[in-house]
């Protein structure tokens, strides 16, 4: 029964956690199958080509591990391999990713002039962020910055400590985002720092909540069958870490089933 599968949900390590704690938030009757793919995160200092490889192959395992829908909790992968993941999920399979549908909302806004975006390498470098705003919205102005840092940071578990805030100081050392409405944290890790983004900005600057928006996308699209049943959560990983065990447990608790799988 497809109200029994579960979603599954990719990154490159802890980050797509704030979008799968959102998921579980909203939907909290779905399972979901979350993979990290420790053992070659960062994907935002990866090649688009790698990136590419990295992504057709996970989205493979979970369709064969019979999810129900792909929720790519990436913004590097969201915004390097989309067109690579869906041909490996097949015509069937919903597949969400992190740009559209934030750009989508933000586009909706009404007096919204100036978005800051800001994220890894990769991600920038893709430039499909902006692309997606002018498709959707050319009247908004977008200000983006990569923060190649900040991810890596967050990864080794500085997210609750000074060292986040620091590292930020430096990229908004200067007044690119003086003028902005909103900003995009465009990477699944940022949830995590987003109060030190905040303080950081002027007074009146909306912090786009992402990991909400990827949820409300997804509960549009699956056809919601709310069973009364005990969701599973599984949590794989491509290199088992104590980073990525501690930071499943902030997430979800002391309770999870965590395992680390390898590809042939």
């Amino acid at each position: 029964m497809i109200e029994r599968q579960p979603i599954g949900i990719f990154d490159s390590g802890i980050g797509g956690l704030t979008v799968a704690r959102a998921i579980n938030d909203l939907l909290p009757n779905e399972s979901l199958l979350y993979f990290g793919d420790t053992a070659h995160l960062p994907y935002g200092e990866k090649s688009p080509e790698l990136i590419r490889r990295y992504s057709s192959r996970i989205t493979q395992h979970l369709v064969e591990s019979g999810c129900k829908a792909i929720v790519v909790a990436c913004n590097s992968a969201s915004s390097n391999a989309i067109e690579a993941i869906v041909k490996a999920a097949g015509p069937n399979m919903p597949v969400i990713d992190m740009v559209t549908p934030v750009i989508r909302s933000i586009s909706a806004e009404d007096g919204c002039q100036s978005v800051g975006l800001i994220g890894t390498r990769a991600t920038i470098a893709s430039g499909l962020y902006g692309e997606t705003m002018n498709q959707l919205n050319s009247n908004i102005t977008l200000v983006s910055r990569a923060t190649p840092l900040l991810a890596s940071a967050i990864e080794e578990g500085f997210f609750n400590d000074s060292i986040p805030g620091a590292v930020l100081e430096a990229y908004f050392a200067d007044d690119s985002f003086k003028n902005i409405d909103s900003m995009i944290l465009g990477c699944t890790h940022y949830p995590l720092v987003r109060e030190n983004v905040q303080a950081l900005l002027p007074k009146g600057v909306n912090v786009i909540d992402s990991p909400k928006i990827i949820a409300q996308e997804l509960k549009r699209v699956l056809t919601e069958n709310a069973y009364p049943y005990t969701p599973e959560h599984k949590f794989q990983v491509s290199d088992l870490t104590e980073n990525f065990r501690c930071s499943a447990h902030y997430f979800f608790g002391s309770d999870i089933n965590l395992e680390e799988v390898s590809f042939s």
